[in-house]
């Protein structure tokens, strides 16, 4: 975890922006970079780079407008504007996956792995070095 310069938007207890940094049993880096207080939206971006190409999510719709030698558009300020709908559809495929009787959305070992990754994500944050996540032998009821 690398903490940059502190925003002047952040009360004095959270080091805000931060960037976590992963990499994968196959050697695959991920970097996160959280920014809690940015002040100017709700802003999500997600991009992977890989060998042949690179894969980004789009930016949500909105009207550009050009004005004054400018282009601009608007940046969303809630969560929900963007991703109310994406809830929605996972809340809705979780009631009929229980009416079927059958899960298939996440597990609860995937929720066990999300914890054992956010527990060294705090631990790096704390030792400030490079902290493993180390994962049991996944049981065999879950596969």
């Amino acid at each position: 975890v690398v903490f940059p310069r502190v925003t002047s938007k952040s009360h004095s207890q959270l080091k805000d922006p931060q960037i976590v940094l992963f990499e994968t049993q196959k050697g695959v880096r991920i970097d996160v970079e959280i920014f809690v207080n940015c002040a100017y939206g709700y802003d999500i971006q997600c991009e992977v780079v890989g060998e042949e190409g690179i894969a980004r999510l789009p930016e949500p719709s909105s009207v550009q407008l050009r004005k004054e030698a400018r282009l601009s558009n608007t940046i969303l300020v809630d969560w929900k504007d963007r991703f109310i709908e994406a809830y929605d559809v996972e809340l809705q495929a979780f009631i009929n996956d229980i009416k079927a009787g059958q899960l298939t959305g996440p597990s609860a070992w995937d929720g066990f792995a999300a914890s054992v990754a956010a527990d060294a994500c705090i631990k790096a944050q704390n030792s400030g070095a490079i902290e493993p996540v180390e994962m049991p032998p996944r049981p065999a009821f879950y596969n």
